[in-house]
Order: structure tokens, then C-alpha cells, then sequence
């Protein structure tokens, strides 16, 4: 029973507690999840986020000052893949208030961070490869630039391999239906 409990509510994290702080303070709204300890303190014992009492005043806000103070923001692996973009997501995006928030963009939710990441252009897009095979299907044989796919679609992370598939797969073909005629 505890197990479920807690799974229906979890304990607070800096990350679900940022998002409160961005929906009950202006300021906050004005934030990069990177930016709240410059401006807010983590209260360990509460789990919560307090407006920093000491510090260098910060003009044009009453009671708000700023601290020299460091925070962390955790480094993820590009192969954790969602928990990578949620990151990607947590630099860019201003006071965000919650996870589906941080998914619009342009009043659309994305299925996926990634897909929101890709639509804030916060991804390279496919250009580079796709000119890399166009490179390729002028001077390289078919074994060649099935090579040099099979290189970018397993270490460079395409953003849309299939599109890329689907634009040079007769050039990665051509020998294999030769040799089936």
C-alpha cells in the first residue's frame, strides 16, 4: 500500500517545486530551471523553494535579491533519451509550470520532449546528412553510402533516419537489384 501512496503523490523535487514556484511567482515565470538558484534557495527541510534573503538586490523587484551562489544542473547521457530533451527543455524554456507545458510550442503539445526540442529548433536538423549521402550517390558505390548510412543512423542520431532512408534507398539498392536481375 505505501508503494502506491507514494506513487500517487510523490515527495517534491527541486524540478516539481520549480514549476510551483513559476506558477505562484511572476519572477519566477522570467526562469531558466538553471537560473532558480541565483534568485531562490532550496529549504531542505520544507522541500521547498524560498525568494533569497541576502544578496545583491535585484532592480525593479521589491524583495528579491541574489545571492553568488552556484547551482547544479545535473548533466544527463544523449542515450537516455527523454530524460536528455526533458533537460534540453529545462535550458531553454522560461518558467515553465509543468511537464505538458514544457512540451507546447505554438499551443501544440508534442507527444514527446524530443518532439518539442526538434520544433523549438533546439536540434540539428538532418541537412548535414542528407547533403552527405546526396555527396555520396554522385561518386560513391552502393555498398558505399549503404556505409555511410548505416555511420550516421547508428552514431550521429538522425532526427528523422526513415525520411533519409526513403530519399536514398535506390542509391543504396542499385547493385543488390542488379544483381537480382
Amino acid at each position: 500500500m505505501y508503494v502506491q501512496e507514494r506513487a500517487m503523490s510523490p515527495p517534491p523535487t527541486t524540478l516539481t517545486e520549480f514549476f510551483i514556484v513559476c506558477r505562484n511567482d511572476t519572477f519566477a515565470r522570467t526562469l531558466l530551471y538553471s537560473e532558480i538558484s541565483t534568485y531562490f534557495t532550496w529549504n531542505t527541510s520544507t522541500r521547498k523553494f524560498q525568494r533569497c534573503k541576502q544578496g545583491r538586490a535585484v532592480q525593479g523587484h521589491l524583495n528579491l535579491y541574489s545571492p553568488d551562489a552556484l547551482g547544479r544542473l545535473y548533466t544527463v547521457h544523449p542515450n537516455n533519451a527523454e530524460c536528455f530533451y526533458l533537460r534540453l527543455l529545462l535550458i531553454n524554456v522560461h518558467g515553465p509550470t509543468f511537464f505538458p507545458e514544457l512540451k507546447t510550442v505554438n499551443g501544440h503539445v508534442c507527444a514527446t520532449f524530443r518532439e518539442a526540442c526538434q520544433k523549438l529548433n533546439l536540434l540539428e536538423n538532418d541537412a548535414h546528412w542528407d547533403i552527405s549521402l546526396a555527396d555520396a550517390t554522385n561518386a560513391a558505390q552502393p555498398q558505399q553510402i549503404r556505409t555511410l548510412f548505416f555511420i550516421i543512423r547508428t552514431t550521429c542520431f538522425p532526427a528523422y533516419p526513415k525520411d533519409l532512408w526513403e530519399k536514398y534507398k535506390d542509391y543504396m539498392s542499385e547493385d543488390i537489384l542488379h544483381r537480382m536481375r
